[in-house]
């Protein structure tokens, strides 16, 4: 009954009522058709999507290069900025591969990353990272180039991608998705196009899941980090060492990360507890040094940096997953699923899923509507199991713990034993599980017990914890439920939706390119910020 229907699914109910489709079939009414219709320019496509960046465009560019005609819409006209730390690793790369994007991300002139640094307490662990179908490094392009690169790609494949376009509602016939309705900001003309399959690209925030009543997620985890950023120059633009190497340095509860991008620049990051952004917020310059004296190798490698951009950053990172198919549509990159970006995979499972759904509508496609209902179903079981183990990853990683022994013996021993399992565990060689299983996670615990100084009922509890959590992983794992929502050990309760506006740059900083002082001072040195910045590229 559509009552009942309402009941379970009210998100479902508000949007078939306010775009006039009855909650029971989801037709438009005739008089309301009519109202719509009216000055309203109507196309076919075989596909049509919903976002041009990262997952749009390299679902695009999947159908695109088969023949299909694809039409790609995005609000903001290319290239544009996002928040986003686009870190990538060699997996990332190989996907770009996959795609024929590579070549127009490396016109950009990104160093080519083949080292990866975890330093805690002291304690460092250095891997140069294996091949990934042939690839052996990373990348770490800013997003208005990255995101520009792709969406010429899958123009150079075929696809017609149309800047400045929002999308205002989804056309249906009966329970199923058939097209979108959408507005040329250009000449303010509302537009329609009819497809037998439409692919919600467009983010968190996503009109299409809205639309479609898969706005709420089915299982979600809170973020305990935040994270603030800057672009700047690299004081060690000639040491080449710097310059192909990743580096995280630890301190307390926070991450200080320096990632190498074009130009002889660099990202640099903070990931600590997420009220500090706040702090960061209202004392920019002030938090900047606190953090260079909690951390002083990180302020090391830092020190001497000009050319600095504005702050930008977030408090509000909640992990989770979305239903992500259904009748004649399907979500994919952050619209269906995003993980915290503490490990940055975000980009990498957006090139590879957008590109699978793309390649699933493709060979679904000649089969009729339901073949491609299930073809888009299997392709979200495919990514959740996927994406899965790094999603726990990500959840366990962003919980706050502060100088953490069990870290500081895991790095000790992988220094010694096994370098190339760091680069494995983010170049998705390997499930996080394996490399940090029982077996390892024992012996780090044997270690830190060992310790004059250790706090052994500390150690036992928190050992107790991730064990707790392991064995949850596996049988999650194990019993291999499609959408499961049974909450998982790893997840942090709390999380609330809708996604808070505080998610973009704060107090109306800009990103990369912006202009007006960052600090106080501008240099960054070693504990302090002197002297002029200049906030131009």
């Amino acid at each position: 009954m559509p009552f009942e229907r309402c009941a379970a699914n009210p998100g479902w109910c508000r949007s078939s009522l306010r775009y006039g489709r009855s909650p029971s079939r989801g037709r438009v009414e005739p008089a309301r058709r009519s109202s719509l219709m009216s000055n309203v320019t109507s196309e076919h496509a075989d596909a049509v999507v919903v976002g041009s960046r990262i997952a749009g465009a390299a679902a695009a560019i999947a159908m695109a290069r088969t023949g299909r005609h694809v039409i790609a819409l995005d609000r903001v006209r290319f290239p544009s900025d996002t928040l986003s730390t686009h870190l990538m690793f060699p997996a990332h790369v190989a996907e770009l591969v996959r795609l024929g994007a590579l070549e127009r991300v490396l016109a950009h002139r990104p160093p080519r990353v083949r080292h990866v640094m975890l330093s805690h307490q002291g304690v460092s662990a250095s891997d140069r990272f294996l091949p990934v179908e042939g690839i052996d490094f990373g990348v770490c392009v800013p997003r208005p180039e990255l995101d520009h690169a792709l969406v010429e790609t899958a123009r150079a494949f075929g696809a017609e991608v149309r800047e400045h376009s929002s999308v205002t509602d989804l056309l249906w016939d009966g329970d199923r998705v058939a097209g979108v309705r959408y507005r040329d900001k250009d000449s303010d003309e509302v537009r329609e196009i009819r497809a037998p399959v439409t692919i919600g690209a467009d983010g968190r925030r996503s009109v299409v899941a809205q639309l479609v009543g898969a706005d709420r997620p089915y299982r979600g985890s809170r973020n305990g980090r935040g994270f603030v950023f800057w672009y700047m120059d690299d004081p060690k633009s000639d040491d080449r060492k710097w310059r192909e190497t990743y580096v995280q340095w630890r301190a307390g509860g926070t991450h200080g990360m320096v990632f190498p991008t074009p130009s002889n620049r660099m990202l640099v990051s903070f990931m600590g507890p997420a009220d500090r952004v706040a702090l960061f917020r209202r004392d920019t310059q002030g938090m900047w040094e606190r953090q260079l004296r909690e951390n002083r190798r990180f302020a090391a490698r830092v020190a001497g940096a000009t050319n600095i951009t504005r702050m930008r950053g977030t408090d509000d990172m909640v992990s989770f997953f979305r239903r992500s198919s259904g009748p004649g549509w399907a979500l994919a990159g952050d619209a269906g699923h995003f993980k915290d970006p503490v490990l940055g995979q975000g980009i990498r499972d957006s090139l590879r899923h957008g590109r699978l759904v793309g390649e699933a509508v493709v060979r679904a496609g000649d089969d009729g509507p339901l073949a491609i209902d299930e073809a888009l179903r299997a392709w979200e079981k495919e990514r959740d199991d996927d994406c899965l183990p790094a999603y726990h990853w990500g959840n366990r990683e962003t919980r706050i713990v502060g100088d953490d022994p069990l870290v500081i013996e895991a790095l000790r021993t992988l220094a010694v034993d096994d370098l190339s399992e760091i680069g494995n565990a983010f170049s998705r060689r390997r499930n996080p599980e394996h490399v940090f299983g029982f077996r390892r996670s024992a012996g780090w615990l044997l270690r830190a017990l060992s310790r004059p100084d250790a706090d052994r009922g500390a150690l036992l509890r928190r050992a107790l914890g991730e064990l707790l959590i392991d064995v949850d992983i596996r049988y999650e794992r194990l019993l291999g439920h499609f959408r499961d929502s049974r909450p998982a050990r790893s997840e942090r309760p709390g999380w609330s939706w809708p996604i808070r506006k505080s998610q973009v740059a704060l107090n109306g900083q800009g990103g990369a390119g912006s202009t007006g002082p960052a600090f106080v001072g501008g240099t960054m040195t070693d504990g302090v910020g002197n002297g002029t910045q200049d906030g131009s590229r």
